[in-house]
């Protein structure tokens, strides 16, 4: 009875109170896992839409110089096709010429009082537009051409004879992009206009393609509502727009929005989008919108347009991932599996600690031994030739004391102080260098700037040092291919809020632009029968602590090894 009550109070009470404040744990830190997930991923998205868009921009400024120049050598073959008078020019002639060029329509204009006229096209809604009502530059770039003066305006694209205007919308289609090109080199009284529609410019302009983009990221994205391109310098500014002959016309670049829907309005999104365009980088701010919560992000993209992409995403959705995986809880059978697993857990931890700790003392001794052995062997080494020189002298053999010398200042290594590193850990790391230096002939300088209150667990320690001796035995390993009078290695260490930085330098052979790069790359390696493991190994351990690695060049010759882990 005494111990049925003893297993009670010892055993069975402390296990109940252990589950219940495991699922009220298990609730909220699951709860902070997902919202710190969802936060990640919606980083990562913003990372991804931002990298496609620049991506698809620079695109597109390639595809219009190729379309503007298609559009100049069309120009250019229906000047031989058609005659110089525009009253011997037909519109039939134009129609069919444009289907031979491959072009969506061509239009002539000529010059009528102070205006420009388009008085001949295949397309009837382009026949006697005034150019007079284009956008100021538009009209500007066209009466440059036609006095035979080299077109100014920064905007579009300049070739001899020649102007092709930005992407826009037509006053006689103010529903559809168009590229129009300008031509006349005074060989006739009209200038050419071959232009491209949107329908006959999508293989080679994808931004006309965004909508498809983003229909295609909301069905892979379940927590994403809405994706917004913001035009960044007239968002927020009311609607422009122009009108061109008898039409109302918002020039494409001076809409406020470039794609996607805007439903999910907040009174900061103006402000947002001009700061985020202004520092160039991604704003995000939690809200509530018609009654949902929400994280709204906005990418800045740096192309020749100012566009900014707006993306809201539910926040809801972790409520109810977190009511999924909250479910499984409610059942014996998983809570006991869940209470077995943690007290594996701990068990195994623990003899992994312990089993870490012990590794970790046993390093440091053995490099503690092996710089102690090589100093005994040095000194022993250095006391031979300090009695041969004294012989020498004694004898009067300068010759052979010249020798003697030579062969002191070639054979002997400079012991730096051994400065005492409060941090075992460190110390161990600082003492496995030192006694590398002395083995292989190599200057080592040392900047350990960490104290004994850094605190690191057994597991740490080990890792930190698996990291950074990898590290400097990689260093050796270069810097012996050079002469002994060039050999240096460089280790430094600090401590930065709450994270630990851990440098390692060599001199060594010059390492190109193209080669740096690939040094931290799985399996690269430069030394003969390796399979560049080493750094492999580092890189798996920093990213275990949340940290990162990365390489530079060091002086004229060399590389700089470091990496950064959270404390």
């Amino acid at each position: 009875m005494r111990l049925r009550t003893s297993f009670i109070v010892w055993f069975v009470v402390p296990v109940t109170c252990l589950l219940a404040l495991s699922n009220v744990f298990y609730y909220y830190t699951t709860k902070q896992m997902l919202m710190n997930n969802h936060h990640n991923e919606v980083e990562s998205f913003s990372s991804n839409i931002k990298v496609y868009f620049e991506h698809s921009l620079r695109s597109v400024d390639y595809a219009e110089k190729l379309l503007a120049e298609n559009l100049r050598l069309a120009a250019m073959l229906a000047q031989t096709k058609l005659p110089p008078r525009l009253e011997q020019v037909s519109n039939k002639k134009l129609t069919e010429l444009s289907k031979e060029l491959g072009v969506s329509d061509i239009t002539l204009f000529q010059r009528m009082g102070d205006d420009i006229v388009a008085l001949r096209s295949s397309n009837p809604v382009q026949r006697n537009i005034s150019a007079k009502e284009f956008e100021g530059f538009w009209f500007r770039a066209l009466n440059q051409l036609l006095d035979r003066e080299e077109v100014s305006v920064s905007e579009g694209y300049t070739l001899p004879h020649y102007w092709s205007g930005p992407l826009d919308v037509a006053s006689s289609d103010p529903n559809t992009l168009h590229k129009f090109g300008y031509y006349h080199d005074g060989q006739s009284d009209y200038m050419i206009d071959p232009y491209y529609r949107q329908e006959d410019m999508e293989e080679y302009v994808t931004l006309v393609s965004y909508m498809d983009f983003i229909e295609r990221l909301q069905k892979e994205k379940p927590f994403l509502i809405e994706l917004t391109g913001f035009n960044a310098e007239h968002f927020g500014k009311g609607i422009y727009e122009v009108k061109q002959n008898n039409r109302l016309v918002i020039p494409y670049p001076k809409r406020q929005i470039f794609f996607g829907q805007y439903a999910m309005q907040s009174d900061d999104d103006v402000e947002m989008v001009r700061q985020a365009h202004r520092e160039k980088k991604t704003i995000s701010y939690q809200t509530t919108v018609q009654g949902r919560d929400v994280i709204k992000s906005f990418v800045p993209i740096e192309t020749g347009l100012p566009l900014v992409v707006g993306l809201v995403s539910d926040y809801s959705y972790i409520q109810n991932e977190l009511k999924r995986q909250s479910e499984p809880l409610l059942t014996v059978s998983f809570v006991s599996f869940l209470m077995l697993g943690a007290f594996v857990f701990v068990l195994i931890r623990r003899s992994k600690l312990a089993a870490a700790v012990i590794s970790a003392e046993k390093i440091y001794l053995e490099s503690m031994n092996s710089l102690f052995t090589a100093i005994r062997g040095l000194n022993h080494d250095v006391g031979n030739i300090v009695n041969a020189i004294h012989a020498h002298v004694q004898k009067k053999e300068y010759d052979e004391l010249e020798k003697v010398t030579q062969a002191l200042v070639k054979e002997v290594v400079e012991i730096q102080d051994v400065v005492v590193i409060q941090h075992p850990t460190l110390s161990a790391i600082v003492q496995f260098a030192v006694s590398s230096a002395i083995k292989q002939k190599v200057k080592l300088e040392h900047d350990i700037a960490v104290t004994s209150d850094l605190k690191l667990n057994g597991e740490k320690s080990l890792d930190l040092i698996r990291m950074a001796t990898n590290l400097i035995s990689n260093a050796f390993d270069e810097t012996v291919k050079l002469p002994v009078e060039e050999r240096l290695v460089q280790v430094a260490a600090w401590t930065s809020g709450r994270l630990l930085y851990f440098k390692v330098s060599n001199r060594g052979r010059p390492i190109g632009e193209e080669e740096l790069p690939q040094l931290l790359s799985a399996g690269y390696s430069t030394k003969f029968r390796h399979e560049g493991l080493g750094l492999q190994v580092v890189k798996e351990l920093v990213q275990k602590y949340k940290g990162q690695l990365w390489v530079e060049d060091f002086e004229s010759a060399g590389a700089t090894f470091m990496f950064k882990i959270q404390i």
